[in-house]
């Protein structure tokens, strides 16, 4: 028969194991991934193709805790309950005082698994942004290396210098013959640019970013029944703030997106309201 011990020790030491398993996994990601990026062909499908088995990998983990809770652990302390009932009755001592305490106890036991969850995808998501975007700066350095090194006078063939900002053609006069040349930024330019964008923008906005997580998860938790202590409003506020600052960072490294800002947010403020809150 177990305990109420045995089920607790059980569930921690599942938790633990699970815990100890995501961070390997993470740990065998750091020393795996920066040797699949070259950096001298600008191939990046070798360390996206990794990095979305690492994901579903560790996703997959994360997704255990759940599925043990409710398969084995849940139906575990139903039992110790039945159990337990069943001998109070035949003493014929009331059960009322030992429900309260069961509840408080199988709440505190699946609050663990929850809070141990909601961890292991922040830190997740944290580590894919700032690998990513650190993956990023590295080959925006090298893809302005190499077009430093091809980009040259079309006149009198002197080098010319090429802007921090290369994802966009623009004229550039020769010092030397006065001659006005036009950079063309090709394709080492667009498949950095794909590549590294969105990451370096999402990594600057990642304080915001989680400012917004926590309130989601705190809506998203809140039952009928209960008082409401986190609107929808407060959520598409914070997360507003979120993609005004990632938007904003995108356009600091590439100006012309300063053109489709408006848009851009608009439309994912309306992607969140419709499909995440519910709200029109």
């Amino acid at each position: 028969m177990n305990t109420a011990t045995d089920l607790q020790q059980r569930w921690d030491a599942f938790l633990f194991k699970i815990n100890e398993r995501f961070q390997e996994i993470l740990s065998q990601a750091a020393a795996i991934l920066p040797e699949l990026l070259d950096y001298q062909q600008f191939d990046t499908i070798p360390f996206t193709n990794a990095w979305t088995g690492i994901n579903a990998q560790s996703k997959e983990l994360i997704a255990k805790i759940d599925t043990t809770w409710h398969n084995t652990v849940s139906p575990g302390w139903e039992t110790w309950r039945n159990e337990e009932e069943d001998r109070l009755n035949e003493a014929g001592t009331d059960s009322e005082h030992f429900h309260s305490q069961f509840y408080e106890i199988y709440y505190r036991e699946q609050e663990k698994g929850r809070k141990l969850m909601l961890q292991l995808e922040k830190d997740l998501r944290n580590y894919e942004v700032k690998t990513f975007a650190a993956a990023g700066r590295k080959l925006a350095a090298k893809a302005h290396e190499v077009l430093s090194g091809e980009f040259s006078c079309s006149q009198c063939q002197a080098p010319l210098p090429v802007q921090a900002n290369f994802y966009r053609s623009y004229y550039q006069v020769c010092q030397y013959c006065q001659t006005t040349n036009t950079f063309e930024p090709g394709t080492i330019a667009r498949m950095t640019e794909h590549f590294a964008l969105d990451p370096i923008a999402e990594e600057q906005a990642l304080d915001q970013y989680w400012e917004y997580w926590e309130l989601l998860q705190q809506y998203s938790a809140q039952r009928e029944e209960d008082e409401v202590t986190i609107t929808a409003v407060e959520v598409l506020a914070a997360y507003t703030t979120y993609i005004d600052v990632y938007l904003k960072a995108r356009i600091n490294m590439i100006p012309v997106y300063q053109e489709r800002y408006d848009a851009d947010k608009k439309a994912k403020i309306a992607w969140l309201s419709k499909y995440t809150l519910g709200i029109s």
